[in-house]
């Protein structure tokens, strides 16, 4: 079945300048929370959550100034993903999608920018990096078929961009995949989001049938990591990616601290079994956000002692950083017991969204490990 594209979701929003993201996302991070359970029962964000994360500027914050974008920084983006996933894991997460959609859309060729923003820089962008389209090449561009699933957002596109692999291997050996921008006209959205936790991202597929993509609306996907936009500092894409991600994993175990806080601090101050527990949980959940920040601020070099080889370290901080918020909303399940589990209370969709969020590969421990051991093997000589 084919998930129709929501026409009564206003994108002409105002104009929200990059200092106000903090105030917007507060916003936000309140009609999320009204709807999470509207999103977690219909698998969907609500058309008034998807207008307020449009609102608060998340699609335009790292869209280039010449289309009126905020060219924004990571830690300003990564502390306002957190504060809306804090109402709703769901919605932080979409806000996330939007925001490095558009970081990603910043690379096209000049004319496929303008093709994305030259109506202003609201667009909303959905994002596969999954390189499993079947791009054949055709004169002044490619034919495309595929199907991408896991395309959060994919109902309330107006854009995609999704990958293939194209042409001869890039210089170092690894495969050359180009993502392709799609307006929404060129794909169709298949309902096949069915999950335990994160219901609400509307993570469904991606499908593209023989569509003609004219060769200023692909580049490769080495681009990410090798030039710039705006002028600012190269940041390789393995080394954020986890940035995508992260964040409304640790906003939703804040969340889940809240909600907790507000059970287990009434009366005196003895330090019962469970309270123990969720000073605990609030230390890791603290530790979490510290890691994510540290990889944030590395990538916007204004890390107090900055680290030459933070692009090498920054995966496993986000996967551990996950782990722990992870861990904290486990102590905080056994914390609040039996009443935890009842399907009308607010725990038991953040304990599920934070694991299903948390099982995400750019978080698992695994990946981010061998990277880091590949990395420091090569910094020792090739050990």
């Amino acid at each position: 079945m084919n998930t129709p594209h929501d026409d009564n979701v206003a994108y002409d929003v105002h104009n929200v300048h990059e200092t106000d993201l903090s105030v917007a996302a507060h916003k936000a991070r309140d009609i999320a929370a009204a709807h999470a359970e509207a999103a977690d029962t219909e698998r969907e964000l609500r058309p008034e959550v998807l207008r307020a994360l449009v609102t608060a500027g998340f699609p335009r914050h790292f869209v280039p100034r010449q289309w009126g974008g905020g060219g924004g920084g990571f830690l300003e983006i990564t502390d306002a993903i957190m504060t809306v996933a804090e109402g709703c894991a769901s919605a932080g997460w979409c806000a996330s999608i939007l925001a490095y959609g558009s970081r990603v859309a910043a690379f096209l060729p000049e004319e496929g920018q303008r093709d994305l923003w030259s109506g202003g820089p609201d667009t909303v962008i959905a994002s596969s990096m999954l390189p499993v389209g079947r791009p054949e090449a055709a004169t002044g561009g490619w034919r495309l078929s595929g199907r991408w699933p896991y395309t959060s957002a994919a109902g309330h596109a107006e854009w995609a961009l999704v990958a293939g692999p194209a042409g001869p291997p890039e210089p170092d050996g690894t495969p050359r995949n180009l993502f392709f921008a799609l307006p929404r006209e060129a794909f169709t959205v298949e309902t096949t989001w069915d999950t335990l936790g994160m219901r609400g991202t509307g993570s469904h597929t991606l499908v593209a049938d023989d569509v003609f993509v004219p060769d200023h609306r692909t580049f490769p996907m080495s681009d990410v990591s090798t030039k710039s936009v705006d002028g600012r500092p190269i940041v390789p894409l393995r080394s954020i990616a986890g940035m995508t991600f992260a964040p409304p994993v640790l906003g939703a175990a804040q969340g889940a601290m809240e909600i907790a806080g507000r059970q287990l601090l009434g009366g005196d101050d003895t330090v019962t079994p469970d309270r123990l527990g969720l000073v605990r949980a609030a230390g890791d959940v603290e530790l979490a956000r510290l890691l994510v920040e540290r990889v944030a601020r590395d990538a916007d070099g204004t890390a107090a002692v900055p680290r030459p080889d933070w692009p090498s370290w920054s995966p496993w901080d986000c996967a551990r950083a996950a782990e722990l918020a992870t861990e904290a909303v486990d102590r905080l399940m056994s914390a609040a017991g039996t009443r935890g589990f009842s399907q009308s209370h607010p725990f038991q969709r953040a304990w599920r969204d934070v694991h299903t969020a948390a099982s995400h590969v750019r978080l698992r421990p695994e990946p981010a490990a061998a990277a880091w051991l590949s990395a420091m093997r090569a910094a020792c000589g090739g050990l």
